[in-house]
């Protein structure tokens, strides 16, 4: 993304191309977080970087054909998600979906379309076609059907799992989530070695240890728990925090983490953004070497 600010900040012509306009796909977790961590970053280290650049120009849109953003929080998770995201500077086209991603403009199904040459796509994954070419029984997304002890459906020594698989609680399919790939794959492990030791298997039972997001610095929601207990606001920001640190791998880990975070949220410097002198350059379209006409 830097790079075309820096492309904007050497010629501003480049702002009525699409340079500073970032496009996200997707109004989930991924999407939600991500708007909010460009809109810190636009709002916060631009405007100390690019002095001589209209950051003000900026426009963070959010994309996702559903009605809501978080869809799978609360209603009032969502309205606070959606209210702090407006604060930050985002653009929410809800009810919209993308038809198409070139390389200078999204194209929406509504026939409108967005300049930009920065696009994340955070609208959900869809498995390798390599399952469904297998012959393997499919279902949503082209993941493969899997019975309650992980095995692919009339295939019993076949186990899928992660991304490739829809995994099922309580006749649900579970997110596309870490939290659900690791369950399913310790318990398919279990499944694994109980096959190897002749004992019978066991059918996957999924712990719901609740869900959270974080939106901008400062703020977040998190549903807590079997039960989802609510939290908003900074609150909900020192249990996101909280979470990740202890899901690194040692004490230093989250230590640093815990002293790198302190720093960021309380120090009002930012370092400098390292660009690679080498990095591809953007094609503008308009750098095409000019050509001589030879005919007689």
């Amino acid at each position: 993304m830097f790079e075309v600010f820096e492309d904007a900040d050497r010629d501003p012509a480049r702002i009525d191309q699409g340079a500073l306009n970032i496009v996200i796909v997707g109004a989930g977790p991924t999407g939600v977080e991500t708007a909010g961590a460009v809109a810190d970053l636009v709002n916060e280290v631009m405007p100390q970087r690019y002095r001589d650049l209209d950051v003000g120009r900026t426009n963070i849109v959010l994309v996702d054909h559903g009605p809501v953003v978080l869809a799978a929080f609360s209603e009032k998770a969502q309205q606070y998600a959606a209210d702090r995201l407006t604060k930050l500077g985002v653009t929410l086209r809800l009810n919209t979906g993308v038809k198409a991603v070139e390389a200078d403009r999204v194209v929406l199904d509504d026939g409108s379309e967005i300049l930009t040459r920065t696009v994340v796509w955070a609208g959900g994954i869809q498995a390798p076609t390599i399952v469904e070419g297998s012959g393997l029984p499919v279902g949503k997304g082209g993941r493969a059907e899997v019975e309650d002890d992980l095995t692919v459906a009339g295939h019993p020594q076949v186990y899928a799992i992660g991304d490739i698989a829809n995994h099922s609680a309580d006749g649900e399919h579970l997110p596309q989530l870490g939290s659900v790939a690791l369950q399913v794959g310790r318990w398919a492990a279990r499944n694994i070695l109980a096959d190897l030791s002749g004992k019978p298997r066991e059918p996957f039972e999924y712990h719901d240890k609740g869900i959270m997001a974080m939106i901008g610095s400062g703020s977040a929601v998190a549903e807590v728990g079997r039960r989802h207990h609510e939290l908003h606001g900074p609150i909900a920001f020192s249990a996101w925090l909280g979470v990740h640190a202890w899901l690194m791998s040692g004490v230093r880990q989250r230590v640093d983490a815990f002293v790198s975070w302190g720093w960021d949220f309380l120090g009002s410097n930012r370092d400098d953004a390292v660009i690679d002198p080498d990095r591809a350059v953007i094609d503008w379209g308009d750098d095409l070497p000019e050509t001589t006409d030879t005919s007689t």
